[in-house]
């Protein structure tokens, strides 16, 4: 049996332990948290698309 396992049962129980506890959390936040108008939703997709785009330019830098 590989060692490796040992550690990876209390972390795979800790994650899930941590993804149990933050649901209502997570719930709450998406009943009760502020609302973004358009606006403000172009300017997160317009970020989110650069940093893709600059990823995606070193990934290629790094190849090539």
């Amino acid at each position: 049996m590989d060692s490796n396992l040992w550690f990876q049962i209390p972390i795979a129980l800790v994650m899930g332990l941590m993804i149990w506890r933050m649901i209502p959390v997570a719930k709450h936040w998406v009943k009760n948290g502020p609302r973004g108008n358009s606006k403000e939703w172009l300017n997160v997709s317009m970020l989110l698309a650069a940093v893709v785009l600059f990823v995606t330019f070193l990934i290629v830098m790094v190849r090539g």
